[in-house]
């Protein structure tokens, strides 16, 4: 008879469980998008993911930055 209860809680619990899991399952759309491998494909934001959460969008952001604010060092202007 001490069974019974805890099988009530069980089911209980799961059918909590699975109706939050459930409510997820289509809250994101970056399914359909591709990791961004380039600069480039960073910046398209419709055919790449641009989420930080991802660690290799975080690192590409970064890197992309970091090169954008380098000085370009073909336009050293040197005197004639």
């Amino acid at each position: 008879m001490k069974v019974r209860p805890f099988l009530i809680a069980v089911i209980i619990s799961t059918s909590l469980a699975s109706t939050l899991v459930m409510a997820h399952a289509g809250a994101h759309d970056d399914d359909e998008k591709a990791v961004p491998k380039t600069c480039e494909q960073l910046a398209d934001t419709k055919r790449y993911i641009s989420d930080v959460a991802y660690p290799e969008v975080k690192k590409l952001k970064e890197q992309c930055a970091a090169t954008s604010k380098k000085p370009a060092a073909t336009s050293s202007s040197t005197p004639r």
